[in-house]
């Protein structure tokens, strides 16, 4: 679906990026202009390294420019970083130095992207031992996180819905179409070039340099970086397309809210997750609408009108003082997410070497707005400092996983229609 159609973009005018037509050099060259891509690129052209981007489509046009505005300044799990050389502890240490990187670069570039940091709430209707062991281990790093009761929460949510949860003061919204697109607005004004609707159709070793071509262009560089979702549908490096699991989720936005709406519906304006299930996770942004996404049942991803309805019966279930409020969807989307692992919490972004001089940094999964950037950023040093070593991930080789609709098959035809269930019942 074209990002036109996502809640994202200002109304009017998507920005647009000239394709490449002509043959070009450079120092390193990025496929792709989501959240990873655009912040390898901004913080290259910052150090002053002649940078190319080439983009499909235009940049954030795709999983980056899609997601549900979440900024979450915690990791769902340790435990896929225990495979890592020294247990995962530089790549912790880097994750909880730079959490607000979101915010840090918005500041720092001036980028207009509707980033808030007014904190996260993980909401439950009853205590879950869980989430008291993810308060105690991230207070343990510093983190200003508590657990809060049914008063606080209802002073925060503005519902008596909820009796449990974690209050993060951390972690926020963005709008992710306008961050990936103000990051590439920022690096061009360091000196990066970028270039959509430039489909790489071949990356192709030429004695010391590689050769990236599109279909009438072509950029000659010692370093390419692939930061594809997923790499899906590309001819070169095809073995990095089967590294994931692939995964349609859906978006919606609401039309602005009526002032009365706005005195109910969540006057912290935290970004909210539900515990456990995270049916409707949700934000309101700059613009007063409310904003969720969720993965949609088997052939009805283009069902707007079926996933309003549950949404609207969360909602008014969850504020029924909203009575007889209006509240009308504005805009509905779908987009394809790429996932590491087919356990959710196991889904961590993977660096591949593909070939000498050849990295690819993709599969971010769903912690995307705040992976995508520091990790783009890491991987920048590491590259201007000439020491790839110095990356927090571990360099891998590409390796096709199995079953690559199992991930699918768990979210979409058991868990999802199971939260479903209990959802309706009012048993989570």
């Amino acid at each position: 679906m074209p990002i036109r159609f996502s809640g994202w973009p200002l109304p009017g005018e998507i920005p647009a990026y000239p394709a490449l037509d002509r043959d070009i050099e450079a120092d390193v060259v990025v496929v792709g202009a989501g959240l990873a891509g655009a912040s390898l690129a901004l913080r290259l052209a910052e150090c002053g390294v002649r940078v190319v981007v080439l983009e499909a489509d235009q940049p954030g046009s795709g999983a980056s420019g899609r997601n549900a505005g979440h900024v979450q300044p915690y990791l769902g799990s340790f435990d896929p970083l225990r495979s890592h050389a020294d247990g995962g502890k530089r790549f912790t240490d880097y994750f909880i130095e730079h959490r607000n990187v979101v915010f840090d670069l918005c500041r720092k570039h001036g980028l207009q992207a509707d980033a808030a940091q007014s904190g996260m709430v993980d909401a439950a209707s009853r205590r879950h031992a869980a989430l008291d062991a993810k308060v105690k281990k991230w207070k343990a790093f510093g983190y200003a996180v508590d657990v809060v009761g049914a008063e606080c929460l209802k002073e925060l949510l503005g519902t008596d819905a909820y009796s449990y949860g974690i209050h993060w003061r951390e972690g926020g919204r963005v709008n992710p179409f306008l961050f990936t697109n103000g990051m590439i607005a920022a690096a061009v004004g360091l000196g990066a070039e970028v270039y959509g609707n430039s489909s790489v159709v071949g990356c192709e070793r030429s004695g010391s340099s590689w050769w990236v071509r599109t279909a009438v262009g072509s950029v000659r560089t010692q370093q390419v970086v692939l930061c594809t979702n997923g790499h899906v549908g590309n001819a070169f490096f095809p073995e990095l397309a089967r590294t994931q699991f692939p995964l349609v989720a859906c978006g919606l936005a609401t039309r602005p809210l009526p002032q009365a709406a706005l005195e109910i519906i969540n006057p912290a304006r935290v970004a909210l997750m539900q515990y456990p299930a995270g049916l409707y996770p949700l934000v309101i942004d700059g613009r007063n609408r409310l904003i969720t996404a969720t993965i949609p049942a088997a052939g009805r991803a283009q069902r707007a009108a079926d996933h309003f309805a549950y949404f609207l019966r969360y909602l008014w279930r969850t504020y029924p003082q909203l009575g007889d409020t209006r509240i009308e969807l504005e805009s509905y989307w779908t987009g394809m997410t790429a996932n590491s692992s087919s356990v959710y919490d196991a889904c961590y972004p993977k660096l591949y070497q593909v070939a000498d001089g050849v990295l690819a940094l993709n599969n971010f999964g769903s912690w995307g707005n705040v992976l995508g950037p520091l990790l783009g950023v890491n991987l920048a040093d590491a590259l201007v400092g000439g020491r790839l070593q110095d990356c927090v991930l571990p360099l891998e080789t590409p390796r096709a996983v199995q079953f690559p609709g199992l991930f699918e098959t768990k979210i979409r035809r058991v868990l999802i229609p199971a939260a479903r269930w209990a959802d309706k019942f009012n048993l989570v």
